[in-house]
């Protein structure tokens, strides 16, 4: 089950949950994770975020934009905050300008 979040609130939602993780695909299509800290900005209904990224985020990057930041549900926040955005490479910065963001509820426990 996902909730959209409200692009007015992602912001806060982001700094409360501290670091998460840049998800940025390969050539090949294959993921890349990385974990940071962002910066987050927003003005006039649009959020972006600023991200210092490793060679391999930052070349993912500049080949495909499409990206996406996770914040997994933790002991402090019952749901993961997942933003889908589009990167670019500016000098030794991504600049993500978020598309779209949702709370996820966690898988339930399987019968074992």
């Amino acid at each position: 089950m996902s909730i959209k979040v409200d692009l007015t609130d992602l912001p806060n939602e982001m700094i409360e949950r501290g670091a998460g993780f840049l998800l940025t695909s390969i050539h090949d299509s294959r993921p890349h994770v990385a974990h940071h800290h962002f910066e987050v900005a927003a003005a006039d209904g649009q959020v972006q975020v600023r991200v210092k990224p490793g060679a391999t985020s930052k070349g993912n990057a500049d080949l495909l934009p499409s990206c996406t930041l996770l914040w997994p549900a933790n002991n402090d926040f019952s749901y993961s905050l997942i933003v889908d955005g589009e990167a670019r490479v500016d000098d030794e910065h991504l600049i993500i300008s978020v598309v779209n963001a949702v709370l996820h509820r966690p898988a339930p426990l399987p019968d074992l």
